[in-house]
């Protein structure tokens, strides 16, 4: 889908919220959630050709697959944390954002130990 129309329909979606917000605040959170998640939805197929891409790009250098998901895991990580703590932000809970951006940089260093771990070993392994 066109990028135009994509930031089109997130303005409409947060101008509705704002609007609804000063008449009923539950209501504007719903729309800019509901918004937030359409979005999302309608970036699925540019997701997956994002995806595709990369992972011909991979095997074209001949990055092992195992090294590849781990790549895909931390972009998908970073992007679903980015998402859900932009969403707690819309509802006025900046606590909860920070928490959620806490968790997610929390998994993505437990994701990378085992190739920090050997990143280590190998410059270990090269000192006297």
């Amino acid at each position: 889908m066109d990028v135009l129309k994509l930031c089109g329909l997130g303005i409409g979606a947060a101008l509705m919220a704002m609007l609804l917000r000063r008449m009923r605040p539950e209501a504007g959170l719903g729309v800019a959630v509901a918004g937030g998640l359409l979005l999302l939805t309608l970036l699925l197929p540019q997701l997956q050709i994002a995806v595709s891409g990369i992972t011909q790009i991979a095997a074209v250098g001949h990055v092992p697959e195992p090294y590849m998901a781990q790549l895909l895991k931390v972009g998908g990580i970073s992007l679903l944390t980015d998402f859900s703590a932009q969403t707690c932000r819309d509802a006025k809970e900046d606590g909860l954002a920070m928490k959620v951006e806490l968790a997610g940089r929390v998994s993505l260093i437990v994701l990378s130990l085992p190739y920090m771990q050997l990143l280590l070993t190998q410059i270990m392994s090269l000192s006297p």
